[in-house]
């Protein structure tokens, strides 16, 4: 009998995880070339599951898939919700993620009998949310001319490199720069601050990925009259005066940060509540 959360779609067809044969030579295995997209399923149910999946096919078509191969979000919710009825799910808190590799012979050429690999899992995620602790980063972001920021790409090495020096120095997270100095992000986050009715998050001049749950909390704050939203470029030093820090992602969606490195905030603020209780309003609604 297989373990709980044991279960994922491989190329249409639910399979147990340890059965699950990808091809051995091929360029999203030898170069990362291929794209992902990380969500959390509350219920069964996806927020903001069309923006993820417009994403991702931004991303499937800078790797250069053609238009016959992109994916159909319909099939895609629906591949979604019986993976997580199989893995009895379906009444949970999860953590979904969508990957699509290339499936093309090795080398940088095209391949004209490209076709992709399709690997959707899921597991179970706690609702508890502890206060992160941020290491000031020493690997910067990669530039846009570089590599596009806004998409989520297979090879994010630099935020892996990122996150595991933050791990092993004792912290939870790194907070990267960009190749300015200027305040970008951390490994798997987008980062906010609130000072004085003013809320702050790094533009996207900084390199960053503007994530889903970003654009979602900007809006909220846009909406929020006791407040002024403030999009920028900002330095570690203008970081020092913040009342309250806190990253977003699809998966943690808002959670706050006890500290930078020596700095310390409040973790418990009002606003960061606020937040999630608007938050819980607009996830009211069925898969968008």
């Amino acid at each position: 009998m297989s373990k709980p959360d044991n279960y994922v779609n491989l190329n249409g067809s639910i399979v147990l995880q340890e059965n699950a044969l990808i091809p051995a030579f091929h360029s999203g295995l030898f170069y990362g070339a291929g794209c992902f997209e990380t969500l959390r399923a509350e219920q069964g149910k996806l927020f903001r599951f069309r923006e993820h999946t417009d994403r991702l096919k931004r991303g499937l078509i800078y790797l250069g898939v053609p238009e016959k191969l992109l994916p159909d979000p319909n099939n895609l919710l629906n591949d979604i919700s019986e993976l997580l009825r199989k893995n009895s799910l379906q009444s949970d808190l999860a953590r979904v993620r969508i990957q699509f590799s290339l499936n093309e012979k090795p080398g940088y050429g095209r391949d004209e009998n490209l076709s992709l690999i399709k690997l959707i899992n899921c597991s179970r995620i706690d609702s508890e949310l502890k206060p992160l602790k941020l290491k000031v980063s020493d690997v910067r972001t990669v530039p846009n001319r570089s590599r596009p920021a806004d998409l989520k790409l297979s090879n994010m090495l630099h935020y892996r490199a990122a996150y595991r020096e933050a791990r092993d120095a004792g912290f939870d997270d790194g907070l990267m720069l960009n190749q300015n100095g200027l305040i970008a992000e951390t490994s798997i986050s987008n980062i906010f601050w609130k000072r004085n009715g003013v809320i702050y998050t790094p533009s996207s001049e900084t390199d960053i990925l503007p994530g889903i749950m970003r654009n979602e909390v900007i809006s909220i704050v846009n909406e929020l009259t006791d407040y002024r939203m403030n999009i920028g470029n900002f330095t570690i030093e203008e970081l020092k005066s913040a009342e309250s820090i806190w990253i977003t992602n699809s998966v943690k969606e808002i959670c706050p940060v006890q500290s930078v490195e020596d700095l310390k905030f409040n973790v418990d603020d009002d606003f960061i509540n606020k937040l999630r209780e608007k938050m819980k309003v607009g996830k009211s609604g069925e898969n968008s």
